[in-house]
């Protein structure tokens, strides 16, 4: 199983509000996630941190599932950010459109598959 972590509580609002076109990688649209095959939800937390009490957590394939019943794929994609483990979770319509805007459906599909956890490596805000 392969973890996807978002600092927060994932609400669909919020989702929807931070999907928006990467500035390090113009024409890529998403929200920031970290996600590294092979290591645990709790490792990917380690090089950095949130500052966050929650973070939000689910496997690559619950979230894929989760939006194929809606006719979205989503991808997730290595980008520039705060460490190696930063990526984007893109999603697609059912032509293969990248989409620029997150629909509330997808939002919410995605909010009620992660589940939120205490986040076992808080760091202040400096």
């Amino acid at each position: 199983m392969e973890w996807v972590l978002r600092a927060g509580e994932a609400k669909p609002k919020s989702l929807m509000d931070r999907y928006t076109e990467h500035l390090g990688m113009r024409g890529m649209y998403g929200f920031s996630v970290l996600y590294q095959p092979g290591l645990s939800w709790q490792a990917l937390l380690q090089p950095d941190g949130f500052p966050n009490p929650t973070v939000s957590v689910a496997s690559d394939d619950d979230l894929a599932a989760a939006l194929a019943p809606l006719g979205y794929t989503m991808r997730l994609i290595k980008t520039p950010g705060r460490s190696y483990h930063h990526t984007f979770c893109v999603l697609y319509d059912a032509t293969g459109t990248m989409l620029h805007r997150l629909p509330r459906d997808a939002a919410e599909a995605i909010s009620r598959t992660f589940t939120r956890n205490p986040n076992p490596n808080r760091t202040p805000r400096p």
